[in-house]
């Protein structure tokens, strides 16, 4: 048969019984090679799978050969279909369409199979077109739409994960990788003066400010967040583009931090904010500060900290200098650089472009239909860039009420809400390891 196939020859109809010998050993290879190929690599592409598994990670090789191997079998898959619907049409097509089309193989009837079969791929091609010139009109309708719909999937899956990297400690030094990849560049010219004054300064003048919904606001200085009891984790960042790299990360947990304050009743959010700007804002509107928001299930986790040095060095700037935030369950552009201000907030949806519902504006209730705390959320729109959080060119983010584009936790399907962390007015009930005196 292969040399049949590889003369440009057909074979003949007493060859197929139903499928001749190339097709079966295609098939076979698609259906128990191919197939458990893709299953098996697909999940992590997931931050929240590779950060609750990095054993599994590893086992293949890390995310990167994962990632390869996964996209050699699209490649293949993609080559596959092409090839199997071409041989529809060039081997015999009278009989195989009247069979595909009319369930019985009546080459009589191939006109009406052809037609059938034409219409179809018409109507297919047509829907096509009008989704998406009905999903560009429109980004945050279609965040909406797509988020409700792929949200019950994410709440039975992976929104369950929490990272476990630095507990399990799969990553050692020797596996921290010796060049790693950052986005964008740090604040220039008038996009941020007072960042570029505090670091001519050398970050003396550096205030962390903690305020928004709370009864005495704070302002810490570098040495006030280095006084508290420090972390260290060596941990493997992932970019929703695709690249991964792991670093040893050493600074103090949000959570201790949120901690040196009282919320008010009805603070759902942390707020933490940039010096940096976005790239884009949605509808062409001015720079603003790029930010992300984090309910405070994660923001207890114990890998989010707030991180001052990388590989037991000082921040460097292109990585976020003077703090950036490290949680390590998602994707690295919900992962503020240049932090300025970490603020206690009500309702993401109200902050900057939000993530409410096209025309309206929703209420501020944790019973607002469609509304989860126990996710990550952000205001930034589908089109803020994120020069400021360390990964990617689209700052598309998820939250109540919209999906996103290009994916949080996720990354598509990977944004995990913790299950096992202290309600949102107790401290965590987890123990948690800590490197004091750093």
């Amino acid at each position: 048969m292969l040399k049949i196939y590889a003369g440009f020859g057909v074979p003949s109809l007493e060859h197929f019984q139903p499928y001749d010998a190339l097709q079966q050993l295609l098939y076979f290879g698609v259906v128990f090679i191919l197939a458990p190929l893709m299953i098996i690599t697909g999940p992590v592409m997931s931050p929240a799978v590779a950060g609750r598994f990095p054993w599994y990670a590893k086992l293949l090789g890390g995310r990167q050969a994962a990632r390869s191997l996964h996209f050699i079998g699209m490649a293949l898959f993609t080559a596959f279909t092409v090839l199997h619907v071409a041989l529809v049409f060039i081997v015999h097509p009278e009989h195989n369409l009247t069979q595909m089309v009319l369930g019985e193989a009546d080459p009589a009837r191939f006109a009406q199979a052809l037609t059938m079969t034409l219409i179809g791929i018409a109507a297919v091609v047509a829907v096509w077109l009008a989704a998406s010139y009905w999903s560009l009109t429109d980004i945050r309708r279609t965040q909406v739409l797509l988020d409700r719909a792929t949200e019950p999937l994410r709440r039975m899956t992976v929104n369950h994960m929490e990272s476990r990297q630095r507990s399990r400690q799969v990553w050692t030094d020797k596996d921290i990788s010796p060049y790693h990849w950052s986005n964008g560049r740090h604040p220039v010219g008038d996009e941020s003066p007072e960042w570029e004054q505090l670091r001519r300064d050398d970050w003396k003048d550096y205030r962390l400010e903690i305020g928004g919904l709370v009864d005495r606001p704070v302002s810490l200085s570098l040495d006030d967040l280095r006084a508290l009891p420090q972390q260290e984790q060596i941990t493997l960042h992932t970019c929703m583009q695709g690249w991964t790299g792991i670093a040893k990360w050493t600074g103090v947990r949000l959570s201790d931090v949120l901690a040196l304050v009282e919320k008010k009743p009805g603070a759902r959010y942390v707020k933490l904010t940039s010096f940096g700007l976005a790239q884009k804002m949605h509808g062409g509107k001015p720079l603003e500060p790029y930010y992300t928001c984090l309910p405070p299930e994660m923001a207890d986790e114990d890998e989010t900290i707030l991180a001052f040095e990388m590989n037991d060095k000082p921040l460097p700037l292109t990585f976020g200098a003077p703090v950036r935030l490290r949680v390590e369950s998602i994707h690295g552009y919900k992962m503020i650089k240049y932090l300025r201000s970490i603020e206690w907030i009500e309702d993401y949806r109200t902050e900057g472009d939000g993530r409410a519902e096209p025309g309206r504006t929703p209420p501020i209730s944790p019973s607002t239909p469609g509304s989860d705390p126990g996710r990550d959320h952000s205001g930034t729109s589908p089109v803020h860039g994120c020069r400021s959080g360390d990964c990617g060119n689209t700052g598309s983010v998820r939250g109540t009420g919209g999906p996103v584009p290009a994916t949080g936790r996720g990354r598509p399907l990977s944004w995990p809400a913790q299950a096992t962390m202290a309600s949102a007015d107790g401290p965590s009930r987890r123990s948690v390891r800590r490197v004091s005196g750093r």
